[in-house]
């Protein structure tokens, strides 16, 4: 080994007035320096003075000539004998904390002192820094091997996999559950993450430090964690024998390692690619609880059995209308009987995903549903990762939360449009992959998921395409006008829903406006990903995600948040409890648009409705006389009218007032009022002269 005369920027021993010595080169080809050390031990010291005379010898026996000694604040005799061992030894410097700060800080003076030895050519970024323990619990006689492996792989860092089965099997079981979160940190396997037996090269070792926090006892698993999401090639596969078993750790470590673990992960994708005068503690702050607040929105989704939402009562509809079909041996109908006179379709979209969800709710029951609600958001931003790589750190993701409509489209159930955009974000991923028939099958279920915002999503994808690339992509263009051919059958159930007559009555701004609001959970971030260079300046990623938080804040308040908070309850208890459902009549049914479970609920209980759960097909309305009401009861077909309690209470519309009405003028019979509120009207008379247009599904 070679010696190494060590500049300190630390309070340090006289031994540091020693001359430098010359040294060997440090083994890396086309070196600008001829005398620099190939190898330095770092050692951190705290209260070892029964162990730690031991291991420098041991050091010095193995020939290394290059040792960084930290005493980390010790108070026994652990100083006096490092000043000593050093004294006589010019190639060893010696670093005195004034205070004992943990092991992870005693380290990063000793990464200092090294920096500021690669600056005066002591060092270069090849030499390998070898951090042992001053207790003993390294087995100094596998040095030479590791080093030898470290070259030979050749590797970034090679850390020691200790053989732990002197531990009880608690302690190995932990060490299992540590190592396994900290590989899906670092994103490399790695078997021992808690060993601070490791070997590595300066140069990547001075770049983590830039990402390096220093959590009291935590720099091993901090330090492995930053190194594997560097991309750095991190070797824990050379298993050693400990020669002196000794723990210290203790449950409130296990957790102290955890969260370091994790704060190491956000520092260092948020900040990998991103100049150092650039990176904003605030910034990464605020972004990261952006994300924790949206991961505890969707934990707060998943708790219900049935979410509530605008959208959500035809998912959990339908899907129990397809396993009801499926379990009572009548296959996959094409339409269900049970709804807008039997005219509505089974799959109006969303073959993908009902038709797997029907399946795992004769497991799960109705909380399938609101779990593959789960399944679609993390399906949607594994999709804008792959599809927009540069998206897939913290910091910008925190960026793409701030897109209010995402959070609509979850608050809303908007299930068939999420899992649409998440095959249509999978779909060009794929294709940059180089994988076109996986393309085209994630393109078709796109437009199976939802024929209109699937191919408005796809649409929107290949103007990407062409604005980043400048040229016409026609193979892609041509694979995707095949995908829409095998997704033939599902466009045409689309268009042939009842609701789709309604909906074509519109203006051409309504829908427009609407797939605007709903594809910006595609197109923002890819604007986002086109304006990263500019967003990842200090000056525009702080206003950024403060502003766009608050108006987020603003934007979530001033909507339907309580609809987190809200649970399904029975909406027609006294009358589904009477059982006084009759199938062979048809009911159009009176219930709030958050509470339209109450339909589902009357479908279990053998119901038929003359409305399906489309807004156009309920058709919330207010009637300017009786006439124009009983023509519309007639359009409908509704033979019963069943009015929720809650909907009495509020006074939505006057259509209460046009039932009594109706009684009073003997069309209409007051049949059932019950304890909970509920009302239903019998209708006795159909009127005879309706126009055609009166006609409403």
């Amino acid at each position: 080994m070679v010696e190494a005369s060590l500049p300190i920027r630390a309070i340090e021993t006289p031994a540091t007035a020693r001359p430098p010595i010359v040294h060997e080169h440090c083994g890396r080809v086309g070196a600008a320096a001829d005398a620099v050390a190939d190898a330095v031990v770092v050692i951190p010291v705290f209260n070892e003075e029964t162990a730690v005379l031991d291991v420098l010898d041991g050091i010095e026996r193995a020939g290394y000539r290059s040792v960084v000694l930290i005493d980390d604040g010790s108070t026994d005799a652990s100083p006096e004998l490092l000043d000593q061992w050093g004294a006589s030894r010019p190639w060893a410097r010696v670093v005195h904390l004034p205070e004992n700060r943990g092991k992870s800080a005693a380290l990063r003076a000793g990464w200092d002192a090294l920096r500021v030895g690669l600056e005066a050519g002591v060092y270069c970024e090849d030499t390998v820094v070898v951090c042992v323990d001053a207790d003993g619990q390294h087995d100094l006689q596998q040095l030479e091997t590791l080093l030898t492996r470290l070259r030979a792989l050749p590797a970034d860092a090679v850390i020691a996999q200790r053989d732990l089965n002197y531990h009880g099997w608690y302690k190995r079981i932990g060490n299992h559950v540590m190592a396994a979160l900290g590989s899906l940190c670092a994103g490399v396997r790695i078997h021992d993450i808690e060993s601070g037996y490791r070997l590595v090269r300066l140069g990547p070792l001075l770049h983590a430090q830039e990402f390096y926090a220093g959590r009291r006892y935590s720099e091993g698993v901090e330090l492995a964690v930053v190194l594997g999401r560097l991309r750095y090639r991190v070797d824990n596969e050379y298993v050693v024998q400990v020669p002196i078993p000794r723990t210290r750790t203790h449950l409130s470590d296990a957790a102290n390692h955890a969260l370091t673990m994790l704060g190491a992960w956000f520092r260092t994708v948020s900040w990998r690619d991103v100049p150092r005068p650039q990176r904003s503690l605030l910034a990464t702050s605020v972004a990261a609880l952006v994300c924790a607040a949206f991961a505890l929105f969707m934990a707060a989704l998943l708790v219900h059995r049935v979410y509530l939402g605008n959208d959500s009562a035809q998912s959990y509809g339908h899907v129990w209308a397809i396993a009801h079909a499926l379990t009572s041996g009548h296959g996959i109908p094409l339409r269900i009987d049970q709804l807008e006179l039997g005219h509505a379709y089974t799959f109006p979209y969303a073959f993908i995903p009902w038709l797997p969800t029907a399946l795992l709710s004769l497991v799960l029951g109705e909380w399938a549903v609101t779990l593959t609600m789960g399944v679609g958001v993390a399906l949607l931003f594994l999709g804008l990762w792959l599809w927009l790589p540069r998206t897939a750190t913290p910091l910008v993701t925190g960026m793409l939360l701030l897109n209010w409509q995402l959070w609509n489209g979850v608050l809303q159930f908007q299930l068939p449009t999420i899992w649409a955009f998440a095959f249509a974000c999978l779909a060009p991923a794929a294709f940059d992959r180089g994988r076109p028939r996986t393309a085209v099958a994630l393109a078709t279920l796109a437009m199976v998921a939802h024929p209109l915002f699937g191919a408005a999503a796809l649409g929107l994808t290949l103007l990407a395409h062409i604005e980043s690339s400048r040229s016409l992509p026609v193979r892609r263009t041509a694979l995707l006008a095949l995908a829409t051919v095998l997704a033939a059958p599902a466009v045409w159930l689309f268009l042939q829903t009842p609701s789709i007559e309604v909906a074509g009555a519109w203006a051409w701004t309504t829908p427009a406006k609407i797939i605007a609001q709903r594809t910006s959970m595609l197109w923002w971030p890819w604007l986002v990903q086109r304006a990263l260079p500019l967003l990842l300046t200090r000056r525009v990623q702080v206003p950024l995600l403060v502003l766009g938080t608050l108006l987020l804040v603003r934007n979530v308040m001033g909507s339907n948040p309580q609809n987190i908070y809200w649970s399904s309850l029975p909406r027609f208890p006294d009358y589904i409890g009477a059982r006084l459902v009759t199938p062979e009549v048809h009911y159009r049914v009176l219930t709030m648009s958050n509470q339209e479970d109450g339909m589902t609920q009357l479908m279990r209980a053998g119901a038929y409705l003359s409305q399906d759960y489309f807004d156009e097909s309920v058709a919330r309305l207010n009637f300017g006389d009786t006439t124009s009401y009983r023509c519309f009861l007639a359009a409908k077909g509704a033979e019963r009218v069943l009015v929720q309690g809650e909907w009495i209470r509020r006074g939505t519309t006057n259509e209460v007032q046009r039932l009594t009405d109706l009684v009073a003028e003997g069309n209409a019979l007051l049949t059932y009022q019950g304890n909970a509120g509920t009302r239903e009207y019998t209708i006795t008379s159909r009127p005879t002269n309706c126009a055609p247009a009166a006609s409403v599904r």
